[in-house]
């Protein structure tokens, strides 16, 4: 994976995205509802960057805003839903339930 990758926050603040010498080769969409909860929507991984942590790195950047901001996430999107299934090191800021 290459590691010349910049992530940043999307200019409309609801995502991030990630830049490969300048062009966009992934992005997660997310929302703010409510003072504590965040849904991604979906995520979108170049085709050439399929295979590489890219989508972790995305759910990472949701992960540390969450934490930063005191809020849980609830993933509707099945390929970022699978990085909270595979890395415990999330479950401090997944949304297990509508309770939470």
């Amino acid at each position: 994976m290459p590691t010349d990758i910049e992530y940043e926050r999307l200019q409309n603040g609801n995502g991030f995205c990630a830049k490969y010498h300048g062009h966009k080769i992934g992005e997660i969409d997310i929302v703010t509802i409510g003072a504590n909860r965040i849904i991604i929507e979906s995520t979108t991984i170049d085709d050439n960057f399929r295979d590489t942590e890219l989508c972790r790195n995305l759910v990472q950047c949701v992960a540390d805003f969450a934490r930063r901001t005191h809020k849980k996430i609830l993933s509707l999107c099945p390929r970022a839903q699978s990085i909270f299934n595979r890395y415990p090191e999330f479950d401090d800021v997944r949304l297990i339930s509508a309770a939470e």
